[in-house]
């Protein structure tokens, strides 16, 4: 029986411990603690049972989702073929996937300094808007990457495609990046 727990591992903590992100200097201690810890190795349990749900999800194309540097690496390593398209803000690129592409992404790159929310707003032209609210990121990152549902791609005819990076803000909304994408459907 373990002790109730005094300290917690804060969850970005656990997080970068999990997905190998800049690996916590004191992993040792984070995982003497872990191993003492009921409340600590339930929660971190619970958030590799989510992140691997949410993996299983973008593989199969079934959203679109942020994922990490990691994430593709990750997927990389196991065979899973990616399409990227990396835009500036303000930029624009011609795009297409092909049967044999497993995973589309974009690579939206931007200054997130300071920020403390970022929202990813998708516009398809003849289509609602769909936003995306409080999306994770990394103040010190360059860029936000996003895996593209496979299926939905596919199955879009010639079409343009406009992603909004905004940071709510006291007083309305600060405008960090837009984005366009240009998909072309591959020929038969």
């Amino acid at each position: 029986m373990s002790t109730p727990c005094d300290a917690p591992i804060p969850f970005g903590a656990l997080v970068d411990y999990w997905l190998e992100d800049e690996g916590p200097p004191d992993a040792d201690a984070l995982e003497a603690h872990l191993l003492g810890c009921d409340r600590c190795t339930e929660r971190l349990r619970g958030l590799v049972s989510l992140g691997d749900g949410v993996r299983r999800l973008a593989r199969s194309g079934a959203v679109a989702v942020v994922v990490t540097p990691s994430f593709l690496a990750k997927a990389t390593q196991e065979g899973l073929r990616t399409r990227e398209y990396r835009v500036a803000p303000g930029g624009r690129v011609d795009c297409t996937v092909t049967p044999r592409d497993d995973l589309l992404v974009a690579r939206l790159e931007g200054d997130f300094t300071g920020l403390t929310r970022l929202d990813v707003v998708a516009e398809l032209q003849g289509r609602p808007t769909h936003r995306i609210e409080d999306v994770p990121f990394r103040p010190q990152a360059t860029e936000l990457v996003l895996a593209q549902a496979m299926p939905f791609v596919r199955a879009l005819p010639h079409a343009r495609l406009r992603y909004l990076l905004l940071s709510p803000e006291r007083g309305g909304e600060r405008l960090i990046g837009e984005y366009t994408f240009d998909h072309r459907p591959t020929p038969p």
